[in-house]
């Protein structure tokens, strides 16, 4: 399954057809059209790129198919570089991965008691919220049954049957459950617990028989309409299930009415007059334009690694839709700092993009600059396959994707000092092998994961280390 990204979509041809909104464009200036597909298109973004993941992930005639809504789908093995549904996955943690429905009733997701190793589910809305966490950090370690409640919801919520309520402002979610893996013999233990996971609607969970589940009437997927004004048809099927809607969007979501985006309306482009329509087209561009700027500038840095703190709830974001769309650009479904915190790098000490097939590099650590992390760290090597900015894993000749605090065999000194190799080809030195991360003959990024990080690492006084290029 290939995700194709709009920053290489710009199909400004004709449009085609679908029903027809019910607002006419004919009073709207080429100019004040272009203004609000640009600040549409970065408002809607999350919904774009979420439908797109939704989508694969539940479709069955998909490529990426894994299951239906409301049913819990796990990976067997750890991501690699033949998983590209999503950029900038971690092999870590074996996912669980699965969407709610939530318009017939609520939903129950139950988990056993996990003792031994981090877990965490993330439960993010539409727009990429992060509006809730179930896990070792914040509901701990104990099991418990939690529910799941959508917008509009009229029925009884037996709150006291519950270890905690969660209510969505989207009818549909995307909940990633992680749950750590300690090396390749330790997945038996991993598969084990994902088969204790349960989810389950409220009416069954309460001993009754489940209500009629509701058809998804999926529009199509064609991610190079992401590109153009067709991508209007996509928000505004998610607009429906985001209904009613949030106070904060509402002026917006007024305003970008103009150019046909309304809840339930499909797209005709004979609503739009050819310079109107070129305009939209041009905003389309303008807002991916936007967005890619905020996207390679979004964190403070730090040694040369961007110290991301973009990923939250909508309280997070205090409307700051760009900060929002950059954020899914360079990781969609990332967790919040408090839950893993994720330095990336882009550049080595020189402040040059790290390139595989111009040198070598490396990073030393040392038990002061070791990332401080509670549950477990690591650090992943990607390409930019995806868009230029973003990408996955890097194919290489050991199988060896990324290094953590848990890798068996890694080398380090009587002091605790211990350095990992960043090159292409395999280190001649043999005693760095059991260090060698693999990179690309191209250029590359990195992100350093720490689960559960210490003060340090949420204050900004732990730095992490550079990466040198190695002299040849």
């Amino acid at each position: 399954m290939n995700r194709i990204f709009i920053a290489t979509l710009f199909v400004l041809g004709a449009m085609f057809t679908a029903c027809s909104p019910k607002t006419k464009t004919d009073n709207l200036s080429p100019e004040e059209a272009r203004q609000i597909a640009k600040d549409a298109y970065i408002f809607s973004y999350p919904l774009l790129m979420g439908y797109q993941a939704q989508y694969y992930r539940s479709v069955p005639e998909s490529p990426g198919y894994r299951a239906p809504l409301n049913e819990v789908s796990h990976d067997t093995e750890p991501a690699d570089h033949t998983r590209i549904d999503v950029v900038t996955m971690n092999g870590d943690t074996p996912y669980s991965a699965f969407g709610l429905d939530l318009r017939a009733e609520p939903m129950v997701l139950s988990v056993s008691k996990i003792e031994d190793r981090y877990y965490v589910f993330q439960c993010i809305d539409l727009f990429t919220h992060n509006f809730a966490f179930i896990g070792t950090r914040t509901t701990g370690t104990e099991p418990g049954d939690f529910l799941f409640v959508g917008p509009g919801w009229e029925g009884d919520i037996p709150k006291e049957k519950f270890k905690a309520v969660f209510y969505s402002e989207s009818q549909f979610i995307s909940i990633i459950g992680r749950t750590q893996l300690k090396g390749n013999d330790d997945l038996p233990n991993v598969l084990e617990i994902q088969k204790s996971y349960k989810l389950q609607p409220l009416s069954v969970f309460e001993g009754k028989p489940a209500k009629p589940s509701l058809e998804v009437d999926w529009v199509p997927l064609d991610p190079k309409e992401f590109g153009d004004a067709r991508f209007i048809k996509y928000v505004n099927f998610y607009l429906s299930m985001l209904e009613p809607f949030h106070e904060e969007d509402s002026a917006e979501l007024e305003r970008f009415e103009k150019i046909g985006i309304k809840p339930g309306a499909g797209f005709d482009s004979a609503n739009y007059s050819p310079e109107v329509l070129s305009a939209i087209n041009a905003g389309i561009k303008d807002g991916i334009d936007s967005i890619q700027q905020k996207a390679t500038n979004i964190a403070k840095q730090v040694n040369g690694w961007n110290m991301m703190d973009a990923f939250g709830s909508r309280s997070f974001y205090k409307g700051d839709r760009l900060l929002r769309a950059a954020a899914v650009m360079v990781g969609i479904y990332a967790n919040d700092k408090e839950e893993a915190f994720y330095p990336i790098a882009y550049v080595d000490a020189d402040g040059e993009v790290l390139d595989g097939s111009k040198h070598q590099y490396r990073i030393d650590f040392t038990p002061a600059n070791t990332p401080p992390a509670k549950y477990f760290w690591s650090v992943t090597m990607y390409n930019k396959q995806a868009d230029g900015v973003a990408g996955y894993m890097v194919e290489n000749p050991i199988n060896r994707y990324l290094i953590n605090s848990t890798t068996q065999g890694l080398v380090k000194d009587k002091d605790g000092n211990f350095s990992i190799y960043l090159q292409h080809e395999a280190p001649t030195d043999k005693g760095q092998l059991a260090n060698w991360l693999p990179a690309p003959a191209e250029p590359f990024y990195l992100v350093l994961r720490i689960y559960g990080p210490e003060e340090p690492a949420l204050n900004g006084t732990w730095q992490p280390p550079v990466i040198n290029k190695v002299k040849e």
